[in-house]
C-alpha cells in the first residue's frame, strides 16, 4: 500500500493510508522517512511564551483561553508589564520569544510594534516568533493597511517568524462550526503566502480531533504542501490534538493515541516539502510523545515556558518541560540527539550526545517471519526480536497474529471494580509503593460488611467481575477470606470473584496447614471464581530475590497457577517489566509462561505492563511507550497457546492503551471504578465506558463488553455512534 520513500503520494493515496493502512506499518514509513532526511537529530527551542491578553473578538468555541472584556479572569498587559516578563527572563538563555494573544480591540499595530522593539531591545539573542496569522489580517482591517505593510511594519519592529495557528481545519463546514468569526482558509493561506514572500518563514498548523472528517484532515494538509511548493516558506507542521475543557462545540473528548500517532505519520509522508513535523510536548502525554518520535516527528516543540492556551483547555502541567537539560535528557532516552534550536532553525547548538548506532543486522527478519507464519519462536529467537527488531515491525506482524487468533475486528473490555481491602503486608517488596506496616498510621483493613458494600455498589453501576486483593496481613487467616467470600456470594450470587494472588493463596494454605489443592478448593466452595496474575513480576529468582526477597518465588508462583488449573479454575498471567531484568530474563518470564498453559490451558489472558518507580525502594529508569509496544507484541507472538493479549491502561495511560490495540492486544481490560496499588505510586488514570468504546471504535474496531470467561455481553455497533463520533476513524 506504500510507496517508495522518494515516490510524492496524491491525496486519494494519503486518504487511504489514513483510513486503511496498519497503524505500525504507517508509523514505519514515517520514521524511515524522518531519520532519512534527520537521521537521529531532535529538534527542541528554549521558548518563553507571552500572551498579551485573553480578550478575544471572535470568541470561538473551540478555544477555552479568550474572556470577554467585562468577565472574571480577563486580562491585558501593557508593554511595561511585558517588559517586567521579559527583564526576568535575560539569564534563562532563551532561544525563542513566541507571542500570540486575543483581537483585543485595545491593541493596535502600534501596541505589537512597541512590544517587539522591547523584546528585541532586552533579548537580543532570541528568535521572535509572533502573532498569528488571523492577528495579523485582523491588525491589518483595524489600521486600514495591506497585509504586506502590516508584516513589512512588524519585521522592520523585530519580529523574525510567523506562528502557525488560527488554522484549525480548512474545511468551511468544520469552520462554520468551530469557529466562524475566523478569518477563512484561504485568508490564512494568504497571509502566509504574503508573509513567505517578505522572508518570514513560517510554521502551519491543524487542530484536530473534534468534528473533521479523513477526508478534510487531508484536504488541509494537501493545501499546505501546494502552498509550499509556491513559496517554500514553511520551516515545521504542527499537528496539534484537540483538548475539550472549556471548549463551546459540543465535543466531549478530543482524540486518542491512535488517531494522533496516524495523523503525525501522515503528515510526515504526505507533506514531502516540509522540513520539519513538530509535535508541541506541552499538548501531549509523555509515553506517547516517545512513540511519535518514532512516527514521524523529528521535533518536540520546547519548553514553552508560561504557556497558557493548551493548559486552559485541559493539557495537564505535567506534560511541560520547565528546563533545557530536562528535555535533553527526555529526548537521549528514546536513542536520539537532541538538538537545541531556534524556531527559525537558525541556530543549531552543538550536540553533546552520540546515540547508539542502530545495527544494520537484519538477522531477527528470520525469526519475524517464522512469527507471521505462526512458528513457535525459541528463547534465542524471542531476544533477538526484542534487542534487535525494530517495534513498528513487531506491531505489524503481532496485529496480523490478533486477528488470526481471536478471528474479529473485535476488541473487549470488562466493567469491573479492584478492592483492595488492606494494605498491611508483611512482604515489604520493595518494589511496592502500597504495603504498610500494621502499626503505621496509613495502615486500614476493611470489615466483611464494608467489602460487602462495595461490591453491591460496583454490581449497581454494571460490574461483573470483582477482584478482591490485599497486603499478607497476619490479621485475616483462611476463615476470614472464606467468610467475606461466601458473604459476598451470599449477597450478591451473580458476580464474578476473580480475586486473590498466588502469593496470598499460598500465604494461606501455609498458615492453615493446607495443600495448595485443598486450600484452593475451599476458597472456590467458598466463592473464589478465578486467580488473576498478580505477584508474577519476572520469574526469574535472580530478579525476585532483590526486588522481593520475603515474596513467593518462581517456582511456587508457577505451582499456584498449575494447581488452580488442575481443578479446573483458570486464571490470568501478567509481567511487571522493568525491574532491572535482562532481555533473556524477559524472554524466559514467557516461556514460563508457555510451557505451563502447553500442560494446562489453563490462562485465559496475559497482561504486561511496565514498573512504576514513584514512591518505591527501587530506582529503575522508567520505561518508554515504545518499550511497552515493544513488549505487548513480543507477549503477542511469543505466547502462541493464549488467545488474549490485555493493554494496560492503569500504568500506561488510555492513549497508548488504544494505540497496543493495533500492535496485538486484543483486550482493554476493565473499566476499574476503583484501584489503589499502582495510584499509590503516583500514577493515575480513569476511564468510563463511554470513553472505552469512544477509543475502541476510533481505531476502527467493534468495541464490544465481555464477561471473565470473554463471552460477549453487549456489541456496540456502528449505529449507536453519534455523527461527531463517527469523523474520526481513521483506520486501523
Amino acid at each position: 500500500m506504500l510507496r517508495e520513500l522518494n515516490e510524492r503520494i496524491a491525496s486519494n493515496e494519503a486518504l487511504r493510508l489514513l483510513t486503511e493502512a496498519d497503524t505500525a506499518e504507517l508509523m514505519a514509513r514515517a520514521d524511515q522517512i524522518r531519520r532519512r532526511r534527520h537521521g537521529g537529530n531532535t529538534y527542541f527551542v528554549h521558548s518563553l511564551n507571552l500572551n498579551p491578553t485573553n480578550v478575544c473578538e471572535n470568541q470561538c468555541g473551540l478555544c477555552a483561553f479568550w474572556r470577554d472584556r467585562e468577565t472574571e479572569g480577563a486580562y491585558t498587559l501593557t508593554v511595561r508589564q511585558m517588559e517586567e516578563k521579559l527583564n526576568c527572563a535575560r539569564s534563562w538563555r532563551l532561544t525563542d520569544v513566541h507571542v500570540v494573544g486575543g483581537l483585543n480591540p485595545s491593541l493596535d499595530l502600534d501596541y505589537y510594534a512597541d512590544l517587539f522593539r522591547a523584546i528585541r531591545r532586552i533579548l537580543p539573542e532570541a528568535t521572535l516568533q509572533a502573532l498569528t496569522a488571523v492577528e495579523i489580517q485582523w491588525l491589518s482591517v483595524r489600521s486600514g493597511r495591506s497585509v504586506t505593510d502590516v508584516l513589512t511594519a512588524l519585521k522592520t519592529a523585530g519580529l523574525d517568524a510567523i506562528p502557525g495557528g488560527g488554522a484549525e481545519v480548512f474545511a468551511d463546514r468544520v469552520r462554520e462550526r468551530i469557529c466562524p468569526k475566523k478569518i477563512s482558509a484561504e485568508q490564512w493561506l494568504d497571509v502566509h503566502r504574503t508573509a513567505h514572500s517578505l522572508g518570514i518563514p513560517s510554521n502551519a498548523t491543524m487542530l484536530f480531533g473534534h468534528i473533521e472528517t479523513p477526508e478534510e484532515i487531508v484536504d488541509h494538509l494537501q493545501r499546505l504542501r501546494d502552498l509550499q511548493d509556491q513559496t517554500h516558506g514553511f520551516q515545521a507542521f504542527c499537528p496539534l490534538p484537540f483538548h475539550t475543557v472549556g471548549t463551546k462545540i459540543g465535543v466531549t473528548r478530543g482524540p486518542g493515541g491512535h488517531v494522533i500517532a496516524r495523523v503525525v505519520a501522515l503528515a510526515r509522508i504526505l507533506l514531502d516539502n516540509f522540513p520539519h513535523i513538530r509535535v508541541l510536548a506541552n499538548f501531549l502525554d509523555r509515553k506517547l510523545l516517545q512513540v511519535l518520535l518514532h512516527s514521524g516527528a523529528d521535533d518536540v516543540g520546547g519548553t514553552s515556558i508560561d504557556e497558557r492556551i493548551a493548559r486552559s483547555a485541559g493539557a495537564p502541567d505535567d506534560f511541560i518541560f520547565r528546563s533545557v537539560d530536562e528535555m535533553e535528557t527526555f529526548i537521549q532516552g528514546q536513542g536520539f540527539t537532541p538538538v537545541l534550536t531556534s524556531s527559525t532553525y537558525g541556530f543549531l547548538a552543538t550536540p553533546s550526545f552520540t546515540p547508539p548506532v542502530r545495527s544494520d543486522d537484519a538477522s531477527w527478519r528470520d525469526a519475524l517471519d517464522k512469527a507471521r507464519e505462526g512458528v513457535r519462536l525459541s528463547a534465542d529467537e524471542g531476544i533477538q526480536l526484542h534487542d534487535a527488531a525494530p517495534f513498528q515491525d513487531l506491531g505489524r506482524v503481532a496485529h496480523e497474529r490478533r486477528k488470526r487468533v481471536v478471528g474479529t475486528d473485535r476488541s473487549t473490555f470488562i466493567i469491573d471494580r479492584n478492592i483492595s481491602f488492606t494494605n498491611v503486608c508483611t512482604v515489604g517488596c520493595r518494589f511496592c509503593a502500597y504495603h504498610k506496616p500494621k502499626n503505621d498510621p496509613g495502615a486500614f483493613a476493611m470489615t466483611i460488611p464494608e467489602i460487602v458494600q462495595r461490591v453491591v455498589e460496583a454490581v449497581s453501576r454494571g460490574a461483573t467481575q470483582i477482584m478482591l486483593q490485599g497486603g499478607l496481613n497476619p490479621a485475616f487467616d483462611l476463615s476470614w477470606y472464606e467468610q467475606m467470600l461466601r458473604a459476598i456470594r451470599d449477597c450478591v450470587p451473580g458476580i464474578w470473584l476473580h480475586s486473590l494472588s498466588p502469593a496470598e493463596v499460598l500465604w494461606l494454605a501455609r498458615r492453615a496447614g493446607l495443600t495448595l489443592r485443598d486450600a484452593l478448593l475451599r476458597l472456590r466452595e467458598a466463592g473464589l471464581d478465578s486467580l488473576p496474575g498478580g505477584g508474577a513480576e519476572i520469574l526469574v529468582d535472580r530478579v525476585r530475590q532483590r526486588v522481593s526477597p520475603a515474596k513467593i518465588t518462581t517456582p511456587e508462583w508457577l505451582e499456584v497457577m498449575e494447581t488452580a488449573h488442575g481443578i479446573g479454575m483458570s486464571t490470568t498471567a501478567t509481567m511487571v517489566y522493568g525491574l532491572g531484568e535482562t532481555t533473556a530474563e524477559r524472554v524466559q518470564h514467557l516461556l514460563c509462561i508457555r510451557d505451563l498453559q502447553n500442560r494446562t490451558g489453563g490462562f485465559r489472558a496475559f497482561i504486561p505492563w511496565s514498573f512504576q518507580s514513584n514512591h518505591t525502594q527501587l530506582s529503575e529508569p522508567p520505561q518508554t511507550g515504545v518499550d511497552y509496544l515493544r513488549m505487548v507484541a513480543l507477549s503477542r507472538l511469543v505466547l502462541d497457546n493464549i488467545d488474549h493479549i490485555q493493554a494496560g491502561w492503569v500504568t500506561e495511560g488510555p492513549y497508548l492503551a488504544q494505540i497496543a490495540l493495533t500492535f496485538g492486544a486484543d483486550d482493554f481490560g476493565g473499566v476499574l471504578m476503583e484501584e489503589s496499588v499502582v495510584k499509590a505510586t503516583g500514577i493515575s488514570h480513569a476511564v468510563t465506558v463511554e470513553q472505552v468504546v469512544a477509543m475502541i471504535r476510533e481505531t476502527g474496531m467493534t468495541p464490544a463488553q465481555r464477561n471473565t470467561e470473554y463471552k460477549i455481553l453487549r456489541t456496540f455497533e456502528e449505529a449507536e455512534v453519534s455523527e461527531s463520533e463517527m469523523t474520526r476513524h481513521v483506520g486501523t
